[in-house]
């Protein structure tokens, strides 16, 4: 089904020549037919950033391996002048150009009423490159254009012809197949090999360029045999599942963060793929969010979901993870869904991440990119500077490599997100000692089931729990912002930097810690004029969330992760929920009068 969804993709999308591949080429031969000296040219240009590169040109290719196999009309330098450098061996090199001449030749042959064709053919008898002098620094593998008369030959309907049969005699194998393709399910000359390759800089882990199908020894194929006998493909198939992988992992569809070993690619068939374009994690739109979530709380997507299941809809959404392992490529992920249960999926995903922020009225969702950057370490600015998070794809950052992978799993196929993922918040939140939104909102997406329809965990302060781990965050929150008010920012260590990571793993002893401590900043906080205002409400908050624990149910000991993850909401939601206090305090009064000149601790945005 795979295949057949990338041949589909190809025929609907693609246009170029069959056998035919985009490269770089920073030389260009000119030949001329009205006599004029051929030359050799050197086409590299700055691009945006000052880096020299040479010009993208789509040219016949066909795999290449280990042996010496020429591409038509524009190859490598080693072999269209046979010129070698320090890495290359002579031998082989003159093997190249060998086997590139006659290539042309052959050509000619077939389209004498070409003089494009007849040119070149001319201009290797002559061989009067030989005596030219070699560019100073160019390399064995630089690509090369060939020009007759300023038009590039790689244009030539004579050579797309010769190239077309040239690939199947290639990669026909030995006894020339022919039967039924599994793709397309038609009688035709079926491949030995994939003819197309990925380019190795769109596949991450990859060493070379790399085929989707590939058995090239008898370790990989069914019965210990070679070649794709026992998978069916004719060229036409073989040749646009190599297609379609390039355009899309070259397309806006793809999402290839650094440092992961993935790259996911999606497509739709049967319907635009404007309609779930701007509700993709990675680069989703705000107000198209919205609107999905008011069609989710409605029913809506779930009922156009069932009916798609129910009557298996052509409206299909497919989606593709790849990874390298030097010349082969890894299927981590395939998706084929309808596309209104991947828009259901994608509802659920928004509506069980958002949480609630100081900075924000309503709870907010976050992006792709700002869920896997904190995933990774946070850096303290120091000296009052504003930390931030360590890059994605930096090593300092400490991310798990499949992060990516898991979200969009969860994302678009609605499975739960791995316990590894909520182990890895959980400790990087007590190594960093720093809880914001992103971070909330990954833990909450790990304690709600894809499947739930109404969520397990609320995105914002749920006063009415009586959650022993939850309401423990609260009052961790609570105590934190006791000792904000009576000390300000006059200590060196607050009750979070001392407490917070062994809290999460059990949050009783520094409870019990803060509750005798609290005293001492209580007291404070009434002799200062300036605070001594809120030191009835804190006192009454601190009892009445103390009431809320259940002592029916105490915590024992160390907390599972999932308890663990109900203390750090806890904790975030009354923070975010003291914030937006301050923030409609200060909106009606001008000022906060509990405030004085030091204020609470604000929610990490």
């Amino acid at each position: 089904m795979l295949v057949q969804r990338l041949v589909e993709y190809a025929r609907e999308n693609s246009d170029s020549a069959p056998f035919h591949r985009e490269r770089e080429f920073v030389w260009r031969l000119d030949l001329y037919s009205d006599g004029r000296p051929a030359r050799l040219t050197g086409i590299r240009e700055p691009d945006a950033k000052g880096k020299l590169r040479g010009q993208r040109h789509t040219t016949p290719a066909v795999t290449r391996t280990v042996g010496v196999a020429p591409q038509l009309g524009a190859d490598d330098i080693q072999y269209v002048f046979g010129w070698g450098d320090d890495t290359t061996k002579p031998e082989r090199v003159a093997q190249c150009h060998e086997h590139f001449v006659s290539l042309i030749s052959a050509w000619a042959g077939q389209a004498d009423d070409d003089h494009a064709a007849l040119s070149v053919r001319e201009f290797y008898r002559q061989q009067d490159y030989i005596r030219w002098e070699r560019p100073a620094d160019y390399g064995a593998k630089d690509g090369v254009l060939i020009a007759v008369d300023e038009q590039l030959i790689i244009k030539r309907s004579s050579l797309v012809r010769f190239w077309a049969d040239e690939v199947i005699r290639r990669k026909g194998g030995k006894n020339g197949g022919f039967g039924l393709c599994l793709a397309c399910g038609t009688e035709s000359p079926l491949v030995d090999s994939i003819p197309g390759t990925v380019p190795k800089r769109l596949v991450p882990g990859a060493g070379n360029d790399v085929a989707l199908v590939s058995v090239n020894a008898q370790v990989f194929g069914y019965g210990l045999t070679t070649g794709l006998q026992h998978t069916p493909i004719c060229f036409t198939c073989g040749n646009a599942v190599s297609v379609a992988l390039t355009h899309l992992l070259s397309s806006e569809h793809a999402t290839k963060l650094p440092g992961q070993d993935s790259v996911m690619v999606w497509w739709v068939l049967g319907a635009s793929p404007n309609d779930i374009f701007d509700v993709m994690p990675r680069n989703a739109d705000p107000g198209a969010v919205s609107r999905l979530l008011k069609e989710l709380w409605s029913g809506e997507l779930d009922r156009a979901a069932e009916l798609a299941e129910q009557w298996d809809s052509q409206e299909r959404f497919c989606s593709l993870s790849l990874g390298g392992n030097s010349s082969r490529i890894m299927v981590r992920e395939w998706i084929d869904m309808p596309l209104a249960a991947v828009a259901r999926n994608l509802g659920r995903w928004y509506d069980h991440m958002r949480i609630a922020s100081g900075w924000h009225d309503e709870p907010v969702s976050h992006g792709l990119w700002h869920l896997v950057l904190a995933t990774g370490r946070w850096e303290s600015g120091g000296d009052g500077a504003p930390g931030r998070y360590a890059e994605i794809g930096a090593k300092s950052g400490r991310r798990p490599e499949h992060i990516q992978r898991d979200l969009l799993a969860r994302a678009l196929r609605g499975v739960p997100l791995p316990r590894s993922v909520l182990h890895h918040v959980l400790r990087r939140i007590a190594s960093d000692g720093h809880v914001d939104a992103p971070r909330a909102g990954l833990l909450r997406l790990a304690l709600c089931h894809p499947r739930d329809k109404e969520p397990r965990v609320s995105p914002g302060l749920d006063e009415e729990s009586h959650d022993t781990a939850y309401v423990y965050g609260r009052v961790f929150a609570r105590l934190e912002e006791i000792q904000y008010l009576a000390h300000g920012k006059e200590v060196n260590t607050t009750f979070g930097d001392r407490f917070l990571a062994g809290a999460i793993g059990n949050p009783t002893p520094a409870v019990m810690a803060g509750r005798k401590l609290a005293s001492a900043w209580l007291n404070k906080i009434r002799r200062n004029p300036k605070t001594s205002r809120a030191l009835r409400r804190l006192r009454e908050d601190l009892d009445q969330l103390l009431h809320l624990v259940d002592h029916t149910a105490p915590l024992t000991g160390y907390l599972p992760p999932e308890q663990q993850a109900r203390f750090v909401l806890g904790y975030h939601q009354q923070r975010a929920h003291d914030t937006q206090q301050r923030r409609a305090r200060k909106a009606a009064d001008g000022d906060d009068p509990e405030r004085g000149d030091d204020g609470g601790p604000d929610e990490n945005a």
